[in-house]
């Protein structure tokens, strides 16, 4: 079956800014916008409404049409569910809309009684006239739908259409589905049929050899930090759980004088989701330091400097390396420098988030170039590091938590403290996943064969970002849209507002 949308020939991926998508959001294939999660939380009640029919012996065609213009209507679909009364036969239902190649119509469900009723679908949007029939079966078979229309004043077509949602939360092909490198289903292979392999519990602090890769791809092999014995790493259930077990260590052990409560400091704007994870621990002091220029549609960096500037000593300041979300807009190496110098002026403890590395440069070095910075200067930090998009593990959970400390006389402590809240947050983590992260990255053929795949969609990335700059260019769509192909990594901030009708 096509994937759901098909304007462009490659994956286009755009930041889901506040709307509380967790991760990046990525647009598969087309230039509208996913606004069905954006809508419901940005306040706005009247632009969304549910459309349903019920296909049958008499009626096996149904039609959603609506005024054709791509940035007011968008239609998707919801379930499709048979009735009780329905019999044991096969149910096939298929779809047709205006999408580019859409040119015939193709299945979208095969239904049975007490096998499969029901299919449910996560953001399939299509484009009106949408035209679903059934191809197969007498039904009753009920659709549902969701028609998003953008009736509303000029305030909150800004609200909308400044931000970008989407229901996708992988890297996905061209067709549409899960992108995975032939490397990677290799591996699983082998290890799934390796019968030297255990199924025993793995360490409290996940699988070692694991930790020691994963430590030495963030901060490199002759990382004085990891010579003299100052770092701890810690397997995660991905990095939502580094960023939570961080944030856990930090209230315990951060201020030794009495138990630390903030502030913490977050770009503006950011994954609303951490601010969640340090209000649901208590710590309610949480600010934001002001970073993208939606004018100059990039980082201001002399804002950054200036909040952080003005920060209380023991701050914890949460910064993306590489590839900030949801922006996509990174600070040069000057100015990392010039941050860790207010950062270490200041006694300000960085907090990393580093969920794609390798996917913004292309080479994996370079993407943690501000990490190995900030550890040569001496300074203590946390890095919350993630596996999911640059290994294609989204369900097996693989994250790490980092911890480079001042002296090492520490370290036990702080390992002794980290076993006690793992058994308290997860007991242990999931082994499958670290183990193939251990196995590519301990080889040195696997590793070559992983950074190709890394350049590679990194490449795609940036042809992606050319061809939607282009496609703005031909539709005579006001401004400049260079900031597009200046931005790294799998996040994206178009800029796009309710002006660019």
């Amino acid at each position: 079956m096509d994937s759901p949308t098909s304007k462009l020939k490659s994956p286009v991926m755009l930041a889901s800014d506040c709307f509380g998508v967790e991760d990046v959001a990525y647009l598969p294939e087309t230039m509208m916008y996913s606004l069905n999660a954006s809508l419901a939380s940005s306040g706005i009640e009247t632009v969304c409404a549910l459309w349903g029919c019920e296909l049958g012996a008499m009626k096996r065609t149904a039609v959603f049409e609506v005024e054709d213009d791509l940035l007011e209507h968008q239609f998707f679909i919801r379930t499709i569910c048979l009735s009780a009364e329905a019999n044991e036969e096969m149910h096939v239902v298929e779809v047709q809309d205006k999408m580019v190649g859409r040119s015939h119509p193709v299945p979208i469900a095969t239904l049975r009684p007490h096998c499969l009723p029901m299919v449910s679908f996560s953001g399939f949007e299509l484009m009106p006239p949408v035209t679903f029939n059934l191809r197969s079966g007498l039904g009753p078979v009920f659709i549902c739908g969701q028609h998003v229309t953008l009736d509303m004043d000029e305030d909150e077509e800004e609200a909308v259409f400044s931000k970008t949602s989407s229901p996708y939360t992988e890297y996905l092909s061209e067709d549409g589905n899960t992108f995975v490198l032939p490397l990677i289903w290799k591996i699983k292979q082998q290890i799934a049929s390796d019968p030297t392999l255990s199924s025993e519990y793995p360490p409290c602090l996940g699988h070692p050899e694991f930790n020691r890769r994963a430590t030495e791809l963030a901060l490199g092999n002759d990382c004085s930090a990891i010579v003299e014995n100052r770092v701890l790493g810690v397997q995660t259930v991905g990095s939502t759980g580094a960023v939570r077990l961080g944030a856990e260590l930090l209230k315990r052990w951060y201020n030794l004088s009495a138990e630390w409560q903030g502030p913490v400091y977050l770009s503006s704007p950011c994954n609303e989701n951490l601010a969640g994870i340090f209000e649901a621990m208590g710590i309610l002091d949480v600010r934001h330091y002001r970073y993208w220029d939606a004018e100059q549609r990039g980082v201001c960096v002399e804002h950054v400097l200036e909040d952080l500037e003005q920060a209380p000593e023991l701050s914890v300041v949460m910064v993306s390396a590489p590839g900030h979300c949801p922006t996509g807009a990174d600070l040069s190496h000057e100015d990392w420098k010039l941050l860790a110098e207010v950062m270490v002026r200041r006694r300000l403890l960085p907090f990393f988030l580093m969920p794609t590395q390798g996917l913004c440069l292309g080479d994996p070095e370079q993407d943690s170039w501000p990490l190995h910075h900030c550890a040569s200067m001496g300074m203590e930090l946390l890095c919350a590091q993630a596996f999911s998009h640059n290994f294609g593990l989204y369900g097996e959970r693989v994250g790490h938590l980092l911890l480079v400390l001042r002296q090492n006389s520490t370290l036990l402590a702080v390992q002794s403290q980290a076993k006690r809240l793992v058994r308290m947050l997860w007991s242990r983590p999931p082994v499958e996943g670290a183990r193939l992260v251990a196995t590519v990255l301990s080889n040195p053929a696997h590793l070559a064969e992983w950074r190709e795949g890394l350049r590679s969609a990194v490449e795609r990335c940036m042809l992606v970002r050319e061809q939607l700059r282009e496609k703005l260019r031909i539709l005579g769509t006001p401004g400049c849209w260079d900031h597009m192909t200046q931005q790294g990594g799998v996040y994206c901030c178009t800029g796009l507002n309710g002006r660019h009708h």
